[in-house]
C-alpha cells in the first residue's frame, strides 16, 4: 500500500520538473512524460477516477512536447486521449474540469491543423471558445480576462494558418472585453489590452495583404 503515494510522487515530481524547463532537451522531457504516464496509468487502473485528472494532464503535456519535436500523428493520439479524459471529468464535475477541457481542445486543434485537417481543427477551438464563454458568463471574475486571451491568441493563430478573416471577429471580441476590462482596472489590464490590439493589428494586415492579393494594383503602364 505504501507504493501508491511513492508512485504519485514520482509521477508528480517529473511533470514538475517538465514544466519548470529543468530537462536539458525535449527528449529527455519526452521521456519522463511517458514515465509519468504509465505510473498514472497504473494508480488509475489500481483506483479508478482518483489519478484521472494527472493523467489527462500529462497526456496533454506529451502531446504538446510531441509537436515541439514535430511529431503531430503521435501527438495527435495523447490529445484526443487527453480530451476524452477531460470531457468525462467534466460531464461529471463541470467546475474545476471545463477550463481543462478548452485548454485540451485548443492544443488538440494546433495539432489537427498540423495535420492538415482544418475543418476538425477549427471544430475543436470553436468548442473551446464556447466553453470559455460560458465559463466567463457564468463567473467573470476568474474568467473573462482568460476568455479574451484565448479569443486573442487563437485570432492570431488562426491568421497565422492563412485564416484571418475566421479570425477577425474573436479579436474584435477580446479587444473590447480588454477594453472594459481596462477602464474598470487599468494596471491589472492594460498590458492584456495592448496584447490584444496587437493581435487585431496582425489579423487586419493579413486580411489587408489578402485583398491586395485578390485585387492587386495595375503595373506601370497598365491603366488606372
Amino acid at each position: 500500500m505504501a507504493k501508491v503515494p511513492h508512485d504519485s510522487e514520482r509521477a508528480r515530481s517529473l511533470m514538475e520538473r517538465v514544466h519548470l524547463g529543468e530537462w536539458d532537451r525535449a527528449l529527455d522531457a519526452l521521456s519522463a512524460e511517458r514515465e509519468a504516464i504509465a505510473i498514472y496509468r497504473r494508480l488509475t487502473a489500481a483506483t479508478p477516477g482518483l489519478y484521472l485528472a494527472e493523467l489527462a494532464t500529462c497526456l496533454t503535456s506529451l502531446g504538446v512536447t510531441l509537436s515541439e519535436l514535430g511529431r503531430p500523428g503521435e501527438a495527435l493520439h495523447a490529445e484526443q486521449e487527453a480530451v476524452a479524459i477531460h470531457r468525462s471529468l467534466a460531464a461529471a464535475s463541470p467546475e474545476p474540469h471545463l477550463p481543462d477541457l478548452a485548454d485540451a481542445l485548443i492544443n488538440l486543434g494546433t495539432t489537427l491543423a498540423a495535420l492538415d485537417r482544418p475543418d476538425e481543427a477549427l471544430s475543436a477551438e470553436r468548442e473551446a471558445i464556447a466553453i470559455y464563454r460560458r465559463l466567463a458568463a457564468a463567473m467573470p471574475d476568474p474568467y473573462l480576462a482568460d476568455f479574451a486571451e484565448v479569443l486573442a491568441d487563437l485570432g492570431v493563430t488562426l491568421t497565422e494558418r492563412g485564416l484571418p478573416a475566421e479570425a477577425l471577429p474573436l479579436v474584435v471580441e477580446a479587444v473590447t472585453i480588454r477594453r472594459d476590462l481596462a477602464a474598470a482596472s487599468p494596471e491589472r489590464h492594460r498590458a492584456g489590452l495592448a496584447r490584444s490590439l496587437g493581435g487585431l493589428d496582425a489579423v487586419l494586415s493579413a486580411l489587408g495583404r489578402d485583398e491586395t492579393a485578390r485585387h492587386p494594383r495595375p503595373a506601370a503602364g497598365e491603366g488606372p
